[in-house]
């Protein structure tokens, strides 16, 4: 697991959005939905319902958000 990726986690959660947490931190959308993938990918679970408006946790993801 890459520390990396759990701060895009966390940052695309607490924003509710992947351009406003890119921006945040200074990376590009496609760098933090990479990472994002990767976390879901070696964790089994999604952790994030993609809509119109942005990303919500799932309720899964909101139990990783919670210990992380």
């Amino acid at each position: 697991m890459r520390l990396e990726d759990l701060n895009y986690f966390l940052e695309v959660a607490q924003a509710g959005h992947v351009g406003r947490a890119s921006e945040k931190l200074g990376q590009s959308q496609p760098a933090l939905t990479k990472g994002v993938q990767r976390l879901e990918q070696e964790l089994g679970i999604p952790l994030f319902e993609s809509s119109a408006k942005g990303m919500t946790l799932t309720s899964a993801g909101a139990v990783f958000f919670e210990r992380v």
